[in-house]
């Protein structure tokens, strides 16, 4: 399967890119900068260069799913969390809809709502309003909702439940084995999920989704 990786040059997209290359699939590592490049040619990974703010169909050539797994960071305005993490989400799914790529990851967040008042009330809305247009679509879809995400080294134990709102905290290292393991099972089409650190393997947490 080649999975065109969205934000791969992102904290958790570069674990995912990983784990791809070290299985069965194929990944491609979409990014917005040519100087990101070398760390992919390094494992030998193609890469494709894309702009969420602007289309990227092109970047679905040949592709066969999709993880988004890109963000707007900590460190920009509301408004680039608006367009990357809503618009530039939506247009993803619209651009995996124009090339038939059907089965779409999305990496979102525990406690997006779209009324959301907390602290980072912009993030979660965005998050929100990308999950509802992906869930309305004719995609073959996964959510993973991670709580608040670390660079712990991850245990490959999880806790993943149905509710979507609540706190805790996930490795990233989790994140992206849920993001690559949620491709190649089928229990997980149309599902969305809250992955938190815990005691259950990972992929037996899964297969109960």
């Amino acid at each position: 399967m080649k999975v065109l990786v969205i934000g791969a040059n992102g904290n958790t997209a570069t674990r995912v890119v990983r784990r791809l290359a070290a299985g069965p699939h194929a990944p491609v590592a979409m990014m917005r900068d040519p100087r990101q490049r070398e760390p992919f040619d390094r494992l030998g990974v193609p890469t494709v260069l894309g702009d969420l703010e602007y289309p990227i169909d092109h970047c679905l050539a040949g592709c066969d799913a999709v993880i988004f797994a890109a963000g707007s960071g900590g460190h920009t305005g509301k408004d680039k969390t608006v367009l990357v993490d809503h618009l530039g989400a939506i247009r993803a799914m619209v651009s995996a809809q124009v090339r038939g790529v059907k089965r779409f990851v999305m990496l979102s967040s525990l406690n997006a709502d779209i009324e959301s008042q907390s602290k980072i009330a912009h993030y979660h809305r965005a998050k929100a309003h990308a999950d509802h247009y992906l869930r309305e679509s004719d995609l073959d879809y996964t959510i993973v909702c991670p709580g608040r995400l670390t660079d712990d080294p991850g245990n490959d134990r999880v806790t993943i439940s149905d509710q979507l709102h609540g706190n805790g905290k996930t490795a990233r290292d989790h994140v992206a084995a849920a993001l690559v393991l949620s491709l190649d099972l089928a229990n997980t089409i149309g599902k969305s999920f809250s992955l938190l650190d815990g005691d259950t393997p990972i992929d037996a947490a899964l297969r109960t989704v």
